[in-house]
């Protein structure tokens, strides 16, 4: 075995013919976008090569500290296969002594990619046993657990996520029985309303100007900042159409359209059930109560109606909800970044997006939705994503626990502060 620095090229051939799970910092996308974007991100692919053949690798992120030095991250991986411990001793030792020499280098940051606990939702279940040998390996190297993650340190990958594993059994026929009631009635509820979705060119300048809008709107609210359109852009030119950019939308001139085509039909079966019963020819009470519900159903539409005429003339005819990004990566598609404008709320953009995407994901033989990062905090009401984990449960999926982000220092970052 050898350990070496590898190409994006290389990475990219090895990634597409062997399906395994990697997520986008581990990409050989991600590495081109880093070189291409005007932002000095330094990476570097260090890899474990035998007979020519790629058996580990890792991008590792050159975040700048103090103008002259650097904390070189890993973020989701290495990735490798963790059960063979002959491999994972050999790739943290020799990445160990790659750096160790370099003095601009105050630490290396690496998180393996492996679970090291498992999850039923939010209710543990057992350690991983793997997971805990590979800890051992760390620490015999003198890598110490950070117990740090992205909500405590925006360099690091966060430990927790949260995905939906899309088994074969998980068809779009059925997809709305494999999600809580909740989600089935808001989403048959974004259906009635009139809800749309469809993915925009972010080159488009009003396509941009909408998605932007939205983030800003958002950004305001929740006082968090979130990627302009430079940054969605350089990925969109860096991934193709591994990038995915979609908005919700209610066109109120075909809803009102489709809507009154809708009372049209009820109307007319219910003057046919009123003349079969009439003339004798249906259950009198059965028909009674049907014709009841006739009634209440066409109301029910005829206020649909008033509500949107209402919201045109205030907003005019095309209201935009909310937006998303998405990423393939391998065996994931990602749930990037989410905006919603908040005076529209009441229309749950995001769950026709996400209903959308998932059956996406089940017609593309995507083996994980992955909801993504979430803090270790799942259980406590008082955890900063609270609310936005609750939204994510709605969809029944499990936290992917992994193992902490691990960190060994030269000696220069031994006696700093860092």
């Amino acid at each position: 075995m050898i350990f070496t620095e590898i190409s994006s090229e290389e990475l990219l051939k090895f990634q597409k013919e062997n399906n395994h799970r990697y997520y986008f910092p581990q990409s050989a996308e991600y590495n081109v976008m880093t070189h291409n974007n005007n932002n000095n991100l330094k990476t570097k692919i260090l890899a474990v090569k035998e007979n020519n053949e790629i058996l580990a690798y890792g991008t590792f992120i050159y975040f700048q500290y103090k103008k002259y030095f650097y904390k070189v991250t890993a973020q989701y991986g290495p990735i490798m296969d963790y059960s063979n411990t002959e491999l994972v001793t050999f790739y943290f030792e020799q990445l160990k002594n790659y750096y160790s020499k370099n003095l601009k280098v105050l630490c290396v940051r690496v998180n393996p990619f492996i679970n090291e606990k498992y999850f039923n939702d939010i209710e543990y279940i057992t350690e991983n046993n793997e997971a805990n040998k590979v800890n051992r390996i760390l620490n015999d190297l003198n890598y110490c657990a950070m117990n740090e993650d992205l909500f405590t340190n925006p360099t690091l990958p966060s430990r927790c996520i949260f995905s939906k594993t899309l088994d074969e059994n998980i068809t779009e026929a059925n997809l709305l029985k494999n999600v809580s009631q909740i989600a089935r009635y808001t989403i048959n509820r974004t259906m009635k309303e009139g809800v749309q979705v469809r993915e925009i060119d972010i080159f488009n300048e009003e396509d941009a100007k909408i998605f932007d809008e939205i983030n800003r709107d958002t950004e305001n609210r929740i006082n968090f900042e979130i990627r302009d359109n430079t940054y969605f852009k350089t990925l969109k030119n860096s991934i193709k159409e591994k990038a995915h950019y979609l908005i919700s939308y209610i066109d109120c001139d075909q809803f009102i359209e489709t809507t009154t085509n809708t009372i049209a039909n009820l109307e007319k079966e219910r003057d046919d059930l009123k003349e079969k019963l009439e003339q004798g020819k249906v259950n009198a009470k059965k028909a009674t109560n049907r014709l009841k519900e006739f009634d209440e159903n066409i109301a029910i539409w005829y206020k649909k109606i008033d509500k949107i005429k209402e919201l045109k003339s205030k907003n005019g005819n095309i209201i935009n909800l909310s937006c998303a990004s998405f990423i393939e990566s391998g065996q994931d598609l990602i749930y990037f970044t989410s905006g919603a404008m908040r005076k529209f709320h009441r229309y749950e953009g995001p769950y026709a997006i996400l209903f959308h995407m998932m059956k996406y994901a089940i017609n593309n033989n995507f083996k994980y939705f992955n909801f993504f990062g979430t803090s270790k905090d799942f259980e406590s009401e008082q955890a900063s994503d609270y609310g936005v984990l609750q939204f994510k449960r709605n969809f029944n999926g499990n936290i992917e626990y992994f193992m902490d982000n691990y960190e060994i220092r030269n000696a220069i970052g031994k006696i700093w502060k860092i």
